[in-house]
């Protein structure tokens, strides 16, 4: 079932000139091999919001987090980061302020590494540490494992965490350089549903603090937490909808997304999508 474009909610207009953006992508489009993975997208984020992009395989999920990374470069448009425009920055170091967590990292961190070091560790830009952890380090990563609801696992290695336990140190770690932005692919590939639930309570946790900018890829509506803010449902490389979460994220909306009859209820604050016959 499909849905014409007319009657899908348009993406919201503000005025964002007198707001701090975290993200401002302006006409980005982002084609090779003859395809456009990206075209003509908008896309602005003040620090500090939270926002879920959501959208089915091939919509540009994946090429528009890249390009945000700096490893992909927009053939038309503008995209400024933390405030740097491209082509006028250091991508090097722009990156070092640029967290990304993702199922794949696991490969990155050696088994034994203790939880409290591998944490430290973001902080310098490594995923092992050769040298003595200061006092006021200890703390800070204490504190930020608090806030993830790790707290208990300092003591730990990385070998004897869950899956989802892992995610959220790898968060922590991130946090631990000062992450403007935070960055999340998929991250819940890969947990059951006990690991799943953790995972997103730590991570409502973090979005509630405003400790960073965050960014939350998924086809998965029922993975957004509720404290979410925003959401852009992208599809063929375009922002079909964009803006206050409960305004975007709509059943007409999600319909037309996925080209599928859907309907969209709301419990307990998150967004559960049901496949309507």
């Amino acid at each position: 079932m499909k849905l014409s474009a007319a009657r899908v909610k348009a993406p919201l207009r503000r005025d964002w000139s007198a707001m701090v953006k975290a993200i401002d992508v302006r006409h980005a489009t982002i084609e090779y091999d003859g395809k456009k993975a990206l075209q003509d997208l908008d896309w602005q984020v003040r620090s500090g919001e939270s926002w879920a992009v959501v959208g089915p395989n091939g919509a540009g999920k994946t090429s528009l987090m890249s390009m945000l990374n700096g490893y992909k470069w927009p053939t038309e448009g503008t995209v400024r980061v933390l405030g740097q425009k491209f082509g006028e920055c250091d991508l090097r170091e722009l990156r070092t302020r640029i967290g990304m967590v993702s199922s794949f990292m696991e490969n990155w961190i050696r088994g034994d590494e203790p939880v409290l070091e591998l944490v430290v560790s973001g902080k310098y830009g490594a995923t092992r540490l050769f040298r003595k952890i200061g006092t006021s380090e200890k703390k800070r990563a204490a504190s930020l494992l608090r806030v993830l609801g790790c707290e208990d696992k300092i003591e730990r290695r990385s070998k004897e965490l869950s899956q989802g336990e892992r995610q959220r140190v790898m968060i922590a770690r991130t946090l631990m350089a000062d992450a403007k932005l935070l960055i999340l692919d998929e991250p819940c590939e890969g947990l059951d549903l006990g690991a799943r639930e953790k995972f997103l309570g730590g991570l409502a946790r973090l979005a509630e603090s405003r400790l960073t900018t965050m960014i939350y890829v998924t086809h998965r509506t029922d993975e957004i937490p509720p404290s979410f803010t925003h959401a852009m449902l992208l599809k063929g490389g375009k922002a079909l909808a964009a803006g206050e979460i409960e305004e975007t994220l709509t059943s007409e909306n999600m319909s037309a997304c996925f080209d599928l009859r859907v309907r969209l209820e709301k419990l307990g604050g998150r967004y559960y999508t049901l496949v309507e016959a």
